[in-house]
């Protein structure tokens, strides 16, 4: 949305399809169930392709309604679709690429079976052929689209992910219903294996100060475990889980936390990629601490703008929690180098310009 409203500030025309628009009816999806006769595999396969043959119907009606100079996706799904529609030479496609969707899949068990997993691959095969130009949001996915899928390197951009720092002020400066004691870490992150969640628990039973608290404010499949984990070392009374949270009522958190923890590992061939929490935190005035990986390495200058650990290391969390805590001066130096940093290099003015410098090389070709 970000996107759509900076395009049309600056005075260009855009038309939104997204998958939303193409859901189908609920006696179609129990005749598919009954027609993949409790075969979960065929039945993901089955609704996943009737879903993207409306989302082609839709593109295919707005391309003839509004005869646009570009298609830019934001996922394989949507740019197969747009290839099949419109080929590859009438009209540009323009790929986001925010992370493999086959590797995410397979990091949190979502695939159900070999004709789910080859759809996937197919879908993300396609729409990178198929795509002029591909943006990446950090070199991380870059390599990936190089390595993995054998994209040619020229026609790849990396543009990290952005926030509209005015926005994002704007919401901070609201109320929350949410009221944690303070001091406290905020951890914004879903309970998956790849976010390490678990890593931020460990490291406040770490620290000496006692009167710390954690607030993870997201959902997953690891809730359960990740509050036996909190029981288990003593800090039950001191972590705070509050599901999922809208981003209205989160973003007044991020400038009263003593900082915003992305504690994210590695896992099943996922590494985490340029994170919003990470931007956003910049842009509200809070030190984010992060694992040294992937884009948060690229978005963080350690010691200038943040503070960056190894992953899955809750001694070395532990430590740079308790530097953002007690050293004034280090804090006030962070603080001033994170807000320099947002405003010049992930504002939305900075990437919009990237962004349409892409759209310019893929219409010229």
């Amino acid at each position: 949305m970000d996107l759509a409203a900076g395009l049309e500030r600056l005075g260009h025309e855009v038309r939104l399809v997204h998958g939303g628009q193409a859901s189908g009816s609920g006696l179609a999806r129990i005749a598919r169930m009954v027609a993949s006769l409790g075969d979960r595999d065929r039945y993901i396969c089955w609704s996943m392709g009737a879903l993207l043959r409306r989302l082609g119907g839709l593109l295919r009606r707005e391309i003839e309604a509004f005869a646009p100079d570009l298609v830019h996706c934001h996922d394989p799904y949507a740019a197969a679709t747009a290839a099949g529609v419109i080929g590859t030479e009438r009209i540009p496609i323009v790929e986001t690429v925010h992370g493999p969707v086959l590797y995410e899949a397979e990091m949190v068990r979502s695939i159900r079976g070999p004709r789910h997993r080859k759809f996937i691959l197919d879908c993300e095969r396609r729409a990178f052929a198929a795509a002029r130009r591909l943006i990446a949001v950090d070199s991380g996915q870059a390599a990936i689209l190089r390595n993995d899928y054998g994209v040619d390197a020229a026609r790849v951009t990396v543009i990290f992910n952005c926030v509209n720092v005015a926005e994002v002020r704007r919401l901070a400066a609201a109320d929350s219903s949410f009221r944690p004691d303070e001091p406290f870490f905020l951890v914004p992150r879903r309970l998956v294996p790849k976010t390490g969640v678990r890593y931020a628990i460990e490291a406040l039973a770490r620290m000496p100060e006692t009167k710390v608290h954690l607030v993870i404010a997201g959902q997953g499949p690891l809730r359960g475990e990740l509050e036996a984990l909190a029981n288990s070392l003593g800090v039950a009374g001191r972590t705070r889980f509050l599901g999922s949270v809208p981003r209205a009522q989160l973003l007044p958190l991020f400038p009263r936390a003593a900082a915003v923890i992305v504690p994210s590992v590695p896992e099943s061939g996922v590494v985490e990629a340029t994170s919003l929490a990470v931007t956003e935190a910049m842009a509200c005035g809070t030190i984010p601490i992060a694992s040294n990986i992937g884009g948060l390495a690229e978005l963080i200058d350690d010691g200038a703008t943040g503070l960056l650990v190894p992953p899955a290391d809750p001694d070395a969390l532990a430590a740079a929690m308790a530097k953002a805590l007690g050293d004034m001066p280090l804090r006030q130096r962070l603080l001033a180098g994170a807000k320099k940093k947002v405003e010049a290099d992930y504002d939305t003015h900075a990437w919009l310009e990237k962004t349409i410098a892409v759209y310019k090389q893929a219409i010229t070709g």
